[in-house]
């Protein structure tokens, strides 16, 4: 899996400037990313370019690309972009939703409409 921006820029919809100007950068797969800067200068808008929120869910104006494995992800649902693509925010204790790994991994099947396999497996987790 290749994510590669291209002349990526992003300015929110209720701004005047980009918060994103003109990104160029790739990264490989099993490549391990930290996203670091001050307050302000777009590390959670490149995240939301990442998971799909943006474009599909915060609305502006893009210029450039973004891809994933060669496909723009202006072209793909939201739904394949998280597909593949995951992000780990900084406070990952308030991203989880259950109390184990279990509980979080049955989160995200019962999402993705698996929700009876899911349910078998997760009882097979806990009974040992």
């Amino acid at each position: 899996m290749t994510i590669e921006f291209t002349n990526f820029s992003f300015r929110y919809d209720s701004q005047v400037n980009p918060t994103l100007k003109n990104i160029n950068l790739t990264i490989q797969q099993g490549e391990k990313v930290l996203i670091v800067g001050p307050s302000g200068s777009g590390k959670s808008t490149l995240g939301q370019c990442l998971n799909g929120l943006i474009p599909h869910v915060i609305k502006g104006e893009a210029k450039g690309s973004l891809s994933i494995n060669g496909k723009n992800t202006a072209s793909m649902t939201m739904h394949n972009v998280t597909a593949m693509v995951g992000t780990v925010l900084q406070d990952t204790d308030s991203q989880f939703v259950g109390l184990s790994i279990g509980e979080d991994i049955a989160f995200a099947l019962e999402n993705r409409m698996m929700s009876l396999r899911c349910t078998r497996w997760l009882s097979r987790q806990q009974n040992g």
